[in-house]
């Protein structure tokens, strides 16, 4: 995380140097508006040494929601007290200010109701192991429940759960081939409308991949694209050391010297299974596998975590 800090004396620039930042200014020489607006949706941290009035106003304008705003704190020109004022937990604006206070020697001011607590924070928790929230108001009310102590349920899965607060951990790969030419839109619907099928949610995916040949195709850029992914290819002679059984087609391994493209490509991602083997439509083919990962459920949780039955593993 990126972290950029704006200061309104002489004093404040000077407590703003022994703060690590990319970016320290002082204030004299900058409009504050303009300031806040270029930084604010860059996935920045914005550091304030002043009045936390001023934080406030600066930042009311930008302010959205809160799994899209970025930290935000504010310092005392002293380096008493570093107080986080949005995106506490998502934007990990409640860690920064604890590491921030430890290197200055401030009191770091925590005001959200699960850290007064002493409590974990599931929205702190998704954020930390890269899952995603399914619904922000099941969340809250999670929380709510987690404080009054009325036993709350959660689950982590891969697939499209709306009765219940679910984490979605980024492990699953799309492995995808399609006739060279094919137009992004085609391409788009055919994916979208499988994940939607087969009730796998589609902020559960990590990685698209595909064979060498297919390194330009439009429609395979154009999708990564959008779902901001890293498209990954691999080569015949790499796609065919894979050890594990996929279909087996004469055509394709004529026409580019592997056998398969789409469940190849997954397994060859480092997915260990298979959530859905090959499936073609008009010139296009996907398969879609599952990575395994670690996360670690504070003990806390473990009482309301919900472990989906049926469903291949892709967590401890």
């Amino acid at each position: 995380m990126s972290l950029h800090i704006i200061s309104f004396t002489q004093a404040g620039f000077s407590l703003s140097k022994r703060i690590e930042a990319d970016s320290s200014i002082f204030i004299h020489d900058t409009n504050l508006s303009e300031w806040v607006e270029s930084h604010f949706r860059t996935g920045n941290a914005l550091v304030f040494i002043g009045a936390a009035g001023i934080a406030v106003r600066a930042i009311s304008p930008f302010v959205k929601d809160k799994t899209t705003d970025p930290a935000v704190l504010v310092i005392d020109e002293k380096g008493s007290f570093v107080i986080p004022i949005l995106s506490g937990h998502i934007g990990g604006a409640n860690e920064l200010a604890r590491k921030i206070a430890s290197k200055i020697g401030a009191t770091a001011v925590i005001t959200t109701a699960s850290d007064v607590n002493n409590l974990p924070a599931i929205d702190e928790f998704a954020t930390k192991n890269n899952l995603s929230i399914n619904d922000m108001k099941l969340a809250k009310g999670f929380a709510t429940r987690m404080l009054a102590k009325n036993s709350p349920k959660f689950t982590i899965s891969v697939y499209i759960k709306n009765d219940i607060l679910s984490l979605i951990p980024k492990c699953v790969v799309l492995g995808i081939g399609c006739k060279k030419g094919k137009s992004p839109e085609e391409l788009r619907n055919f994916i979208f409308d499988t994940l939607k099928s087969h009730k796998i949610d589609i902020r559960s995916v990590v990685q698209i991949s595909s064979v060498y040949q297919k390194k330009d195709e439009k429609a395979l850029i154009s999708l990564a694209e959008e779902l901001k992914l890293p498209f990954v290819i691999f080569s015949a002679k790499e796609l065919n050391k894979i050890p594990q059984k996929v279909s087996h087609s004469d055509f394709v391994e004529k026409t580019l010297g592997t056998d398969n493209v789409c469940e190849r490509a997954v397994f060859a991602s480092g997915a260990e299974e298979l959530l859905l083997p090959k499936t073609a439509h008009n010139g296009m083919t996907v398969a879609i596998g599952i990575k395994k990962i670690d996360i670690e459920i504070p003990e806390e949780f473990k009482k309301s975590f919900i472990n989906p039955t049926k469903e291949p593993p892709c967590h401890h």
